[in-house]
């Protein structure tokens, strides 16, 4: 029986299409094509730019989403690992510093919001953080001038463990990623804490 696609689901589809955005960005960044042909016959092709229902698997939407998403994480870790060797981390942060600024460009016209609840449920449309079920990511305090959410588990590290990076690298880029996104957005600060209990993202305004 087909499944009904709802809401969350192209709220889904939206947080894989930036990621492999991103993707984009530093293959073309870092002159990587070749790897990417690679990376696409080992861990399936990414979206495109059809419309959502075009292209899923109506008989399998949760599969073929959750497929999407591993292709994704395995495909930007191989593509960090290479700039890692080839450049160094400084110019990967640089580099997903410049694509958090061009993301903010693209949307600081769309994102408006009042306290930090508004402002959560923009960026919890953004981050892909597993899938919706996965219940990651948790809204912990917000106000007129501050946002503080947690990720409730690692769901990131193992794919960069995997391609013998440190875990915690994917967070540092997080971080660059979102202080220049947010500083696009209107000067807004963020900061991001691994902790043993959760990953602690704070947000001021």
């Amino acid at each position: 029986m087909k499944e009904k696609l709802a809401p969350i689901h192209f709220m889904q589809h939206n947080r894989i299409r930036i990621q492999e955005n991103l993707e984009i960005f530093l293959i073309d960044m870092f002159s990587l094509e070749d790897l990417d042909r690679d990376l696409i016959s080992l861990h399936g092709e990414r979206t495109n730019d059809e419309p959502l229902e075009n292209q899923i698997d109506h008989d399998n939407i949760h599969g073929w989403l959750e497929s999407h998403v591993a292709g994704s994480e395995k495909r930007l870790a191989a593509l960090s690992r290479k700039i890692v060797e080839t450049s160094d981390v400084e110019a990967l942060t640089l580099a997903y510093a410049e694509y958090g600024r061009k993301v903010g460009e693209s949307l600081k016209g769309d994102i408006q919001f009042t306290n930090g609840q508004e402002l959560y449920g923009y960026l919890n449309a953004l981050l892909l953080d597993g899938m919706p079920c996965d219940k990651i990511s948790v809204l912990v305090e917000s106000d007129e001038s501050h946002l503080i959410w947690h990720n409730v588990r690692d769901i990131h590290g193992s794919y960069y463990e995997e391609q013998g990076l440190e875990a915690n690298l994917f967070y540092m880029l997080r971080q660059a990623f979102m202080k220049s996104f947010l500083k696009t957005m209107g000067n807004i600060s963020f900061n991001l804490d691994v902790t043993s209990d959760a990953i602690v993202n704070k947000v001021s305004f």
